[in-house]
């Protein structure tokens, strides 16, 4: 719940003040969506979910982002993937095509995988996106759900696990741990930093418009809605092309001339002292590109900016 008293007396302290900035860089792909920028053996690379929109069967793969080349493929047939990597492991969830059930796929080298369910939905539950990061007490998972509306409320909600080892998974209270059962929040990213939650997920506007508010909390109980929200606007930055030889004269035509409703998907890292954005835009209806964008200063620079 918003404390109405603390939101205006941020909105005219003297922290709230310009600063550094988010840049859209781009669209990189047509028809690819959920998409998680990380960094695996010290080089920027993004886990990247395809095929879903193009009628072929989907799968995830991890693309090289210094040279677009791809070097992994995982979790055929599997749906909103997200990855999360360790002492060089790339770990990465996606959920069963089905929709009831969280299943792990982790390589030491992106060429051979081993997987295991890890959560399976409870009755009438579906299960959508996901997002990892390390926690004091090990590790937390913020997991996007709908079901029964007297148990989780409108559609969309956010649900959490908990992990001590990324490979077993518990289900904190629903009771307790949930944002929010009363409005559509979805696609949510989830990191821990300096004693706070950060958590980016997306709100529905009205006329079916779409993008990404910021909230932190401490207990995962209690949020707080950034004093600066949204996070980033739909708008033609979105269009710009960042590599425009991979495209095709259809393509090129489709992200200029598509409508534009929507700033969804968003995921973050950091990488050499800036936060990579990865993003989607589009009309969340199938026409969906995945585009870029950079904050000039650390990932805890940027999640504390939208507070004061």
């Amino acid at each position: 719940m918003l404390d109405t008293k603390r939101y205006f007396e941020c909105l005219n302290s003297e922290k709230v003040k310009p600063g550094k900035r988010l840049h859209k860089i781009g669209t990189l792909n047509v028809d690819d969506v959920e998409t998680t920028p990380l960094i695996w053996k010290n080089k920027l690379f993004r886990c990247e979910w395809t095929g879903r929109l193009n009628n072929k069967t989907s799968y995830t793969h991890l693309v090289d982002m210094e040279d677009e080349k791809c070097i992994g493929h995982t979790a055929d047939s599997c749906l909103f993937p997200s990855a999360y990597t360790e002492n060089d492991r790339m770990f990465v969830y996606a959920v069963s095509n089905d929709n009831k059930e969280l299943l792990l796929f982790w390589s030491d080298d992106l060429l051979k995988w081993e997987s295991k369910s890890v959560f399976k939905a409870p009755e009438k539950w579906t299960l959508f996106n996901t997002s990892v990061c390390k926690s004091p007490d090990g590790y937390t998972m913020a997991l996007e759900v709908a079901g029964p509306k007297e148990i989780l409320g409108e559609p969309f909600t956010i649900v959490f696990l908990k992990s001590s080892d990324l490979y077993n998974w518990e289900l904190l209270d629903i009771a307790e741990y949930l944002y929010d059962m009363n409005r559509y929040t979805a696609c949510p990213v989830i990191r821990y930093v300096d004693g706070m939650y950060y958590m980016i997920y997306l709100e529905e506007m009205p006329i079916h418009h779409y993008v990404p508010y910021i909230v932190r909390t401490k207990d995962l109980k209690n949020y707080e809605l950034g004093i600066i929200n949204p996070v980033m606007f739909y708008d033609d930055d979105d269009r710009k092309i960042v590599y425009p030889e991979k495209f095709t004269a259809d393509e090129i035509d489709r992200i200029h001339s598509s409508p534009n409703i929507n700033n969804s998907d968003v995921d973050i890292c950091e990488y050499n002292g800036k936060t990579i954005i990865m993003y989607s835009w589009g009309n969340q209806f199938g026409k969906e590109f995945l585009a870029m964008a950079e904050y000039d200063g650390t990932m805890e620079e940027f999640l504390k900016s939208f507070f004061c």
